[in-house]
């Protein structure tokens, strides 16, 4: 595949699409000003390429009972990291994943009921990965 150059049309699409990715190629069209067709092409190419993944909804998780959003930032010992991202994957509480540089590498969004439940799980579950310097903050507002 040849070198990709996003140009402005590509740039306007994306925008669009996180902003919300529900949108229709009729409803980008039309924001961004261009044929309906060459907003499809596009859409497909930078999902092909790897640009554009998948459509996540924003969830309000108050509304359903989930009423605590927690940051858990920590280190997990190089061995047990793939291990440990096998097991966030399949953990439907677990939201979010970063791995980022700094004093505490791996920073895991989680939602529960209440934050002492969510505190009590991972101080039973993440130390058979290792888990060390952990910091557990509650998340309370996402304004962006």
């Amino acid at each position: 595949m040849k070198e990709f150059r996003p140009d402005d049309l590509d740039f306007q699409i994306i925008r669009v699409l996180e902003s919300d990715c529900s949108k229709t190629y009729r409803e980008i069209a039309e924001e961004t000003g261009h044929d309906l067709w060459m907003v499809r092409d596009r859409v497909v190419m930078l999902k092909k390429r790897g640009i554009i993944g998948k459509c996540k909804a924003d969830v309000n998780y108050s509304g359903i009972g989930l009423s605590c959003r927690a940051l858990i930032m920590f280190n997990v010992p190089e061995k047990n990291i793939d291990p440990f991202i096998s097991f966030a994957k399949s953990n439907p509480e677990f939201k979010r994943l970063f791995i980022a540089t700094g004093q505490r590498r791996f920073y895991l969004e989680v939602v529960g009921q209440n934050c002492n439940g969510i505190r009590e799980y991972a101080r039973k579950t993440l130390p058979q990965f290792g888990i060390y310097d952990v910091v557990f903050e509650v998340i309370l507002d996402t304004p962006l």
